[in-house]
């Protein structure tokens, strides 16, 4: 089934249940999600679910529907909501501004937003760059306040900072609440994003490691921990008032991602450190399906959260621990 070509098709319940049908078994045959057996066949509908087919599994006694062990499973929402909700995610709305749009309370919209990230980074999570990649740091102001380590309120025993923009002065650094953002960027396209600590010689070697192939060609900045990299054909450019980039060693693609990278994160008001990664993977995966439109970027995010085994990942959260580079690059790649 195509994707949809307009909004008002989103309205139409049955026409909604069929595109997610379509999307979960991609045209297999059907068969139960416990045991898989393909015995099985209509078991009448929900009262609280209108519209949701209903079957059954003659092997295990049990039934099912389209949306059993995946995300949408928890929710007695109308997939008119959640179709909405996700077209809505690719065009880059904060869930704040998802639930005034939709109707919905901010922490169900919290939640749907927390777990299609989640799923959208199961695309991201083999990528790795080769060719010429140039590279950049940006500092980024996220802070711990008001987070609990295992959920829940914090008293911090104590007023807020109201900081605002002063922070304290130096190179960036997640003592400072000024974690450091770094950009790979291929001049074939794709882009690699990660949130790290800080930027010593060791951590933007591993960095590297991580995101771009051996032996490619690297641009950076003459900073003393991007000139110690090794391992890559590595060119720097010199950023002074009287240097100019000598030909095509430049680090312009990287910069230009920071442009977009800075109105895409102010629109979430504040990102902590412990969400930055995921909201930093989403960027990432946003920038790399850039060609295709809302709807097709919305497919892209259904279909994976559709898929049982990505969808018991994303809800647990063990998919945004591949991007959580603050502790990941503090030791060696397995």
């Amino acid at each position: 089934m195509p994707v949809f070509s307009s909004l008002h098709q989103l309205f139409s319940t049955d026409t909604c249940h069929a595109y997610i049908h379509t999307l979960r078994w991609k045209e297999r045959p059907l068969q139960c999600p416990r045991c898989q057996s393909h015995d099985v066949g209509p078991w009448g509908t929900y009262h609280d679910r209108p519209g949701c087919k209903r079957y059954g599994c003659k092997g295990g006694q049990r039934t099912f529907n389209d949306r059993t062990h995946t995300l949408l499973a928890p929710s007695k929402r109308s997939l008119v909501y959640w179709l909405l909700a996700t077209v809505l995610l690719g065009l880059s709305c904060s869930s704040r501004r998802i639930a005034r749009a939709l109707g919905v309370h901010i922490r169900t919209s919290s939640r749907w937003c927390w777990g299609r990230r989640n799923a959208a980074l199961s695309y991201e999570m083999p990528r790795q760059l080769d060719g010429t990649v140039d590279a950049d740091e940006l500092d980024h102001t996220a802070g711990r306040q008001g987070q609990a380590k295992r959920g829940g309120n914090k008293p911090r025993g104590r007023w807020p900072r109201r900081r605002r923009k002063k922070r304290e002065p130096g190179r960036d650094h997640d003592a400072k609440d000024r974690p450091a953002i770094s950009a790979w960027v291929s001049r074939q396209g794709p882009v690699v994003v990660q949130a790290v600590r800080a930027c010593p010689v060791t951590t933007v070697q591993k960095a590297a490691d991580w995101a771009v192939q051996t032996g490619s060609r690297l641009y950076t900045d003459s900073a003393s921990s991007s000139r110690a990299l090794t391992g890559y054909v590595h060119a720097f450019v010199k950023h002074t008032p009287q240097a100019d980039a000598p030909g095509d060693v430049h680090e312009n693609r990287a910069e230009c991602l920071f442009s977009l990278l800075k109105p895409y994160r102010r629109g979430f008001r504040g990102i902590s450190t412990i969400n930055l990664p995921g909201y930093l993977g989403f960027f990432q995966f946003w920038w790399n399906v850039r060609h295709q439109n809302a709807f097709e970027q919305a497919e892209l995010i259904l279909r994976a959260a559709l898929e049982p085994t990505m969808a018991s990942r994303a809800r647990r959260g063990e998919v945004v621990k591949c991007f959580d580079h603050f502790d990941l690059l503090q030791t060696a790649r397995n």
